[in-house]
């Protein structure tokens, strides 16, 4: 069994949100040719972007993964949410693009007093062995091309906790269209990963922000 949390639609009120901000939810710019000049640009500053405090679906799930989880970290920003699993206990290693973001991120665990490994890459040129990883998070990052990579990296039983925008997002702001490849549409998420089992599902859809969050598990191997 599994836990499925969509609210209905309240009527939409037009919000205004920068486009900067909306590339970085969105994940938008992540992968063009100059993306790592843009979010070194984006986090060059003393202020996290993003805060300091983990991802709020993060927060209330990540005792889904087991205690001491070798975790990747899928575009893993400023550090929130790797620097809060390893407070918890778990090892592990972000990858980003941005320099400037690694650097922030290992600022960040020493702040809180804890470890972690990094990794300054396009997660399309990082490597893993095949069922290496106990756990994969990946937030606001939505490149559907790595998708059979991350289920092939999780080791039987392993854990993927997911989130990104839907693209009712467009809903609170105008002339988007050219990033609709980069959000997810409604209950997308539920196919995104085929094979896995959704342990959570939740898509409210009453926030000025529209996301969909998932955790899913892989299957252990049958014992011959």
């Amino acid at each position: 069994m599994f836990s499925v949390l969509i609210f209905a639609p309240l009527i939409h009120a037009k919000h205004n949100i920068s486009s900067s901000r909306y590339e970085l939810l969105s994940g938008s710019k992540r992968n063009s040719p100059d993306s790592k000049k843009f979010w070194d640009g984006q986090y060059n500053s003393e202020k996290y972007i993003y805060g300091k405090a983990p991802a709020k679906f993060l927060a209330q799930n990540y005792d889904f993964i087991p205690g001491q989880s070798n975790v990747l970290d899928v575009g893993m920003g400023e550090g929130r949410n790797a620097v809060f699993l390893a407070r918890k206990g778990y090892l592990v290693t972000g990858v980003d693009i941005s320099s400037v973001a690694i650097r922030k991120a290992g600022v960040l665990a020493r702040e809180f007093g804890v470890r972690i490994n990094t990794v300054t890459a396009s997660i399309d040129d990082y490597k893993a062995h095949p069922e290496s990883l106990d756990a994969i998070i990946c937030f606001y990052y939505v490149d559907r091309s790595i998708n059979k990579k991350l289920i092939s990296w999780l080791k039987p039983g392993g854990i993927l906790i997911y989130e990104a925008n839907t693209d009712l997002q467009m809903n609170v702001r105008d002339n988007i269209q050219q990033s609709k490849k980069y959000l997810l549409r409604p209950e997308e998420l539920l196919k995104m990963f085929p094979g896995l089992q959704i342990l959570k599902y939740e898509e409210p859809l009453h926030k000025k922000d529209f996301t969909a969050s998932i955790i899913l598990r892989k299957p252990k191997k049958n014992k011959v």
